[in-house]
Formats: structure tokens, C-alpha cells, sequence
């Protein structure tokens, strides 16, 4: 039993060193970076095109909210009213029997990054900052 625990601990020490020494060779010179955009669900631009009813040359709001759903625009409101008026995007709201979404468009027409109800306020407002730049 006790030479199990000391082969097990060489083993693991073993483990740590080869992790620390993988590690310092293979992140030399790169940085961790926080993602551009902070959705549920991120697109690159030019992968996932808005429907041609979205207005483009600004940032949309496309808002699939449930009928039932007053939350949900309530939620919506406030976070736009967070923005400054210049930063406020086009909304585009449709209804959906589903569940209620939220997919940013920036100004090109390029769906960008999609939240689902509820969502954290600050992400979206964030998100839709970074894409009115």
C-alpha cells in the first residue's frame, strides 16, 4: 500500500512538471484574451447573414419574443435604455411561439452573436456597444 501511494505521487509530481514546462513552451509569446463579443452563441462577420428585412449601416436588435413574454421586453427596454441615444440600435421585434431570443446584427448585415431570455443586461449592452464601433 504504501508503495502504490509513493508511485502515485511520483506520478503526479511527474504529471505537474511535464504540465508546467508544456505549458511555458507552448504559450511563449501569446496572451489569454477576453472574446470580442460575449453571447450565447458568437458568429464571425461574413458567416451568418441577417434576413433581408433587417435595416443595414447600423447595429439591429432582432427580438423573438414570445407573446407571453412580458419579461422579456421589459428586460429588452432596459438594457437599451442603458445605452447612450447614439449607441441605441434599430429594433426589429417578432413574435414566436418558441423561446424568446435576441440576435445582434452589426451595420454590415451580419448576425454577430444571439442570447436567450433572461440574458445579464451588461453582456448585451456590451456587446451591442463593441458593435456600433
Amino acid at each position: 500500500m504504501k508503495a502504490a501511494a509513493a508511485i502515485l505521487a511520483a506520478a503526479a509530481a511527474l504529471g505537474m512538471a511535464g504540465a508546467a514546462v508544456a505549458h511555458a513552451v507552448l504559450a511563449r509569446g501569446t496572451t489569454l484574451r477576453l472574446p470580442e463579443l460575449h453571447g450565447q452563441v458568437l458568429w464571425a462577420a461574413g458567416v451568418r447573414h441577417a434576413p433581408a428585412y433587417v435595416p443595414r449601416g447600423r447595429t439591429v436588435v432582432v427580438a423573438y419574443v414570445a407573446p407571453s413574454c412580458s419579461a422579456c421586453r421589459a428586460e429588452l427596454r432596459f438594457t437599451l435604455r442603458q445605452l447612450p441615444a447614439r449607441l441605441r440600435p434599430d429594433v426589429v421585434r417578432l413574435p414566436t411561439h418558441g423561446r424568446s431570443l435576441l440576435l445582434l446584427v452589426d451595420r454590415r448585415g451580419d448576425v454577430r452573436t444571439g442570447y436567450t431570455f433572461p440574458f445579464a443586461p451588461a453582456f448585451v449592452e456590451g456587446d451591442l456597444r463593441t458593435l456600433a464601433r
